[in-house]
């Protein structure tokens, strides 16, 4: 089913003032997790990932704003092709990944995901900018199945075709577990931490 073109991501050195550096330490309040969350206590999802880099622009609560917010819902398998580029002396990590499925809206079968931050193979690359966003993120990894919102990515002067971001960093990423969807973002309490795949995807659609 055709759905119409979402917001797309305009990535400038300007617009990047609204990444925020977050630090680690201190406790922040545990909310109650959703009732979904309960089906998926047996699962071992991985921790989520302080990195102490997030956009505030924008707080989710519930997978039906986040949807609302994505060009695209889609499964992608990541693969083992990846270049690093710099865009206002920040590294940016730009990942090929095969699409395994179209939740919901369009998405070719190959597409390119385009994270903030490179990883320590990639370190000696980057010339310049916060060594903060190096390694620190939680990038895409080879042959691991994800669940991404996303929008298209346009860059003045540069060729995007095919790039996507996920929506706030890392708001937009499930990685998949032993049949759960597991959400990586701890600065998202409203979203569930773990559900099942068929809820994930009813929730998006419905």
């Amino acid at each position: 089913m055709s759905w119409p073109a979402g917001p797309r991501l305009l990535v400038a050195p300007l617009l990047l003032v609204l990444l925020g550096v977050v630090g680690c330490g201190g406790g922040q309040p545990t909310a109650a997790p959703p009732p979904e969350t309960a089906r998926a206590a047996s699962v071992r999802c991985p921790d989520p990932v302080m990195n102490g880099i997030f956009d505030w622009t924008r707080q989710y609560r519930t997978i039906g704003e986040l949807t609302a917010s994505s060009a695209a819902v889609v499964r992608v398998r990541a693969t083992d092709r990846a270049q690093v580029v710099e865009v206002g002396g920040l590294p940016f990590t730009i990942t090929d990944v095969d699409v395994t499925e179209t939740i919901r809206g369009d998405a070719p079968k190959t597409i390119r995901i385009r994270q903030l931050g490179a990883s320590a193979a990639h370190a000696g690359k980057i010339s310049g900018g916060n060594s903060a966003l190096r390694g620190g993120i939680d990038l895409l990894r080879p042959d691991s199945s994800y669940f991404l919102f996303i929008s298209a990515v346009e860059i003045p002067g540069e060729d995007t075709t095919n790039q996507y971001g996920i929506v706030r960093t890392l708001t937009g990423l499930y990685v998949e577990e032993s049949g759960q969807a597991c959400h990586l973002d701890p600065e998202s309490p409203g979203l569930p931490k773990a559900l099942p795949i068929d809820d994930l995807r009813d929730q998006v659609t419905g």
